[in-house]
């Protein structure tokens, strides 16, 4: 069974208000709270849009007695020399393995990166 509208009346209602009662002002104040705040937080963080960043950080630095060092003879040679503090990477060196005499002078606090 189909049903039809057999009367209908929009209903329309207006409410209005002078210029210096409180509801202007809060319409005023809401207004303003819309477009000022974005604003200011984009003037603050120097625009929307990332120009330009860089980042810096202090690494922190432990001594752990550990050396791999490795020496090219030159470039048309192509080889090289090496040592090392780990015993099963010398042992893979065979011949090329040179063992230097390596002193380490340890001053504690005058390191720049040390705390």
């Amino acid at each position: 069974m189909a049903l039809y509208d057999l009367f209908s009346h929009p209903v329309e209602r207006s409410y209005r208000a002078g210029l210096c009662s409180k509801a202007a002002l809060f319409l005023l104040v809401a207004a303003a709270l819309t477009y000022i705040p974005p604003l200011l937080v984009a003037f603050r963080s120097h625009g929307f849009w990332l120009k330009r960043s860089s980042y810096e950080e202090q690494p922190t630095v432990r001594f752990q007695h550990q050396v791999l060092l490795v020496a090219l003879l030159g470039p048309e040679s192509g080889g090289f020399l090496a040592w090392s503090t780990f015993p099963a990477f010398n042992r893979l060196q065979g011949d090329r393995l040179r063992v230097p005499l390596v002193l380490v002078r340890w001053r504690k606090n005058n390191c720049g990166f040390c705390h």
